[in-house]
């Protein structure tokens, strides 16, 4: 059995007898076809990086280009602040392609094989440059994760991933290096920061570890509920000692901060790179959709399909849920800001680790549902971001069923809008925080009613 825990795969013993398990579709390939898919999938990162650093210079005056990436680094990132607001399309394209090349550099030099966990934890980081990360303030948090890795005595490559999923708090650094509500000169807010951000690095990966046993695999996105938990005790720590004794904590409220959006650039590119992706995979295929099928079959649930089924059907899975998801923002109508793209690099990148057509449209479905009676619409930008991050639950409508997806989705869309008030905005994964707590709240339903036992 390979139990999911913590974003990375660990393989463990199975007592014979002791419980029923789920039916697994495959065992783990072969290492030499690891090896060749981990160097396929460090190279597709470093061309994803590199589309967006190249496009940087030509989507706006030249002279802006720094002058917008400062501007990134040395704002505050509460939730929500879009990049292309901050420092202009070109300077939050800079923003990607650094981060993203921060990432692959990370996976590549660590010696990290690449599993379904680096496909979210590379695209969750590229995504996030233009929604609250920058390459400045991960720094910290991916530090701290390294010294954590000492502490264990185990290489980094065993954490990579977890590193990139504790840059989530990255607006925690941001917040202790430029503070919207007190003033201190960079002599303080340097090491505060640096601090602030070594001690939640060394921390996460312990939180990350628990909180994976909560949903019981449930949601895609794990890190999502480490980084709200972790965020909500912080931010209520921020107004006890820092806010209340200002006075300010009726004033503390969360950014605002949005572009108007780029309803040609980012649909044009997103379109070339998903259309792009997907003919890869066909290609290394063999020119051919063969296996694929069997991938839609999976529940989707405790499942590496970068280890199963290989890059090539991961590709293909990974352009078709990305053009997917860009068609849905089309047709509501959504604006293409900031946000909105990283959420559609989010919905994306879970094609790696359970995520396909089949057992996302029923989540999408629930909001659709729930859109009748509220009082927004599916175009909303904080419901469109909210629709691609609840499709992390996949697993719950794999294993249940259409009406189970309908409910997470629907679940997930009656809280998501609520949340970032109790970690104050200062956790970026709010939509893996909320559909933490949905599954939480409907696997306990789920195993009742489905009469199968959830395996520990």
């Amino acid at each position: 059995m390979r139990e999911y825990l913590a974003g990375q795969f660990i393989q463990m013993s199975d007592p014979i007898g002791k419980n029923k398990r789920e039916k697994q579709d495959h065992l783990p390939r072969g290492v030499a076809l690891l090896e060749s898919d981990t160097r396929i999938v460090h190279l597709f990162f470093l061309v994803f990086s590199l589309f967006f650093l190249f496009a940087s210079p030509f989507a706006g005056p030249l002279d802006q280009l720094i002058p917008g990436f400062v501007r990134i680094l040395t704002s505050p990132q509460v939730l929500t602040t879009d990049a292309c607001a901050l420092g202009g399309l070109n300077g939050a394209l800079l923003n990607a392609g650094l981060l993203g090349l921060l990432s692959w550099a990370l996976m590549k030099f660590s010696g990290d094989t690449a599993t379904g966990a680096s496909f979210s934890a590379f695209f969750l980081t590229l995504g996030y440059a233009f929604f609250g990360m920058n390459c400045l303030n991960v720094l910290p948090l991916i530090l701290g994760t390294w010294i954590f890795s000492k502490i264990k005595r185990r290489l980094f490559r065993n954490y990579v991933n977890l590193s990139l999923f504790a840059c989530s708090l990255a607006p925690l650094v941001s917040e202790a290096l430029f503070p919207r509500y007190y003033d201190y000169s960079l002599l303080i807010g340097i090491p505060l920061a640096l601090l602030l951000g070594l001690l939640i690095g060394v921390i996460f990966p312990l939180f990350a570890a628990h909180t994976a046993g909560m949903h019981k695999g449930h949601s895609l996105f794990n890190a999502g509920l480490t980084a709200g938990l972790l965020g909500l005790a912080l931010f209520a720590l921020y107004k006890t000692l820092v806010l209340a004794p200002l006075g300010v904590v009726s004033d503390y409220q969360l950014n605002s901060i949005l572009s108007t959006g780029y309803p040609l650039f980012f649909p044009l590119a997103l379109a070339a790179l998903f259309t792009a992706t997907l003919l890869a995979g066909i290609l290394l295929n063999g020119r051919s959709f063969k296996g694929y099928g069997n991938l839609l079959r999976q529940s989707g649930y405790k499942c590496d399909f970068l280890a199963q089924e290989g890059a090539a059907r991961v590709f293909i899975n990974f352009g078709f849920l990305g053009l997917m998801a860009l068609l849905y923002m089309v047709l509501v109508k959504a604006p293409f800001t900031g946000p909105t793209v990283t959420s559609i690099l989010c919905l994306a990148c879970l094609s790696a680790t359970g995520s396909h057509l089949l057992n996302v449209l029923p989540i999408m479905a629930g909001y659709g549902l729930v859109s009748i009676f509220a009082m927004w619409t599916l175009g909303t930008q904080a419901i469109v971001v909210g629709v691609c991050f609840a499709t992390c639950l996949s697993p719950i409508s794999g294993r249940g069923g259409w009406l189970w997806g309908l409910a997470a989705g629907a679940l997930h869309a009656g809280l998501v809008s609520y949340m970032p008030v109790l970690h104050g905005g200062f956790n970026l994964y709010n939509g893996g925080f909320t559909a933490g707590l949905a599954a939480i709240i409907l696997v306990p339903l789920l195993e009742y009613y489905k009469k199968t036992p959830v395996p520990e």
